[in-house]
């Protein structure tokens, strides 16, 4: 496991995703990364909490202390409703479903609990050369697209789907609507939409 390049790219996640990750990169460097192999590491950037729980013991740990509270006792202790748990590999069906249940709850206070497997991590998917330029739209940018558009709703637009790798990424929510950007030698940059679903 390249813990140095799990790292990175955690960071480059967040820093895709809006979140100020420069004090974020400057505590990252000083864990000892051998912590990593066997502790439960919290980090917080001004608007999530990503969990680094590489082992099973370490995310039984963690898992305990969240499976537990409530969405109120979580946004208290956390300050946020939006988790990422980076993990080395994904926890029995069963957890999985209540992670997944729990997800769905915070979903519709606005937050979400998202699992990334360390292996997802040893790249950036937005970062490679046959990827075109994702960038999710703001709320006003999605209605005035509609508008432009003289679509009856935004669902009209081809879909992406959740689990899609680059809308992870991003951290699509169900209705955002992303912007592709695509170059071709004849036609220049021209823009696709979808919706996510």
């Amino acid at each position: 496991m390249d813990i140095p390049r799990i790292l990175q790219h955690s960071v480059e996640l967040l820093e895709l995703r809006g979140e100020e990750v420069d004090e974020y990169k400057q505590k990252l460097h000083e864990i000892d990364q051998h912590r990593f192999y066997n502790e439960m590491i919290l980090m917080r950037t001004k608007n999530l909490t990503v969990f680094y729980a590489f082992s099973k013991d370490s995310f039984k740990e963690l898992w305990a202390s969240i499976r537990v509270m409530d969405l109120e006792t979580m946004e208290k202790t956390y300050n946020t409703l939006q988790f990422i748990l980076i993990l080395q590999e994904y926890p029995p069906s069963i957890t999985l479903q209540a992670i997944q249940a729990k997800d769905r709850a915070l979903q519709e206070k606005g937050g979400f609990l998202q699992i990334f497997l360390t292996k997802e991590l040893m790249y950036n998917p937005t970062k490679h050369e046959l990827v075109p330029k994702h960038k999710k739209m703001t709320e006003e940018e999605a209605t005035e697209l509609v508008e432009t558009m003289q679509l009856k709703s935004k669902n009209q637009l081809p879909f992406i789907q959740k689990t899609d790798v680059i809308a992870r990424w991003l951290g699509l929510q169900a209705g955002e609507i992303v912007k592709i950007t695509r170059y071709t030698e004849t036609s220049g940059k021209y823009y696709y939409y979808r919706v996510c679903v």
